[in-house]
């Protein structure tokens, strides 16, 4: 019979999953096609331009504040709001110097989930 799993907060301090530059993940959960667990970003970081492969990101801020840039675009999001990443959007994260940003994130699809890449500002 399937039973409810629990992944401890001390299970989850030792992340050993795919990392992006500036922010640490910790997996809680991957099966079926499902990754879901945390980001973690500390004051004044900025992550690497990154995707997620075929996954689909969906994201709960869960204290903090950050900026998420893609493309020409730069969306500002907070403690409380949700977010959607798209499959195979090149984006980065970056967060303010006091503080940081914490979110609960849950992405779905198949493969690697994370891709580190050049953003557009490398090619110059």
């Amino acid at each position: 019979m399937d039973k409810p799993q629990i992944i401890t907060k001390e299970e989850l301090a030792q992340p050993q999953v795919e990392q992006t530059q500036g922010m640490a993940r910790g997996q809680a959960f991957a099966h079926d096609g499902v990754w879901a667990g945390f980001s973690k970003f500390p004051g004044g970081a900025t992550t690497g331009w990154h995707h997620h492969g075929d996954y689909a990101t969906y994201g709960y801020i869960t204290d903090g504040s950050m900026v998420l840039e893609y493309g020409d675009e730069v969306v500002h999001i907070q403690t409380g709001d949700f977010v959607y990443v798209p499959a195979r959007l090149v984006h980065r994260e970056s967060v303010p110097q006091e503080g940081g940003a914490g979110a609960v994130i849950r992405v779905g699809g198949q493969g690697p989930t994370v891709y580190n890449v050049d953003g557009p500002d490398d090619s110059l």
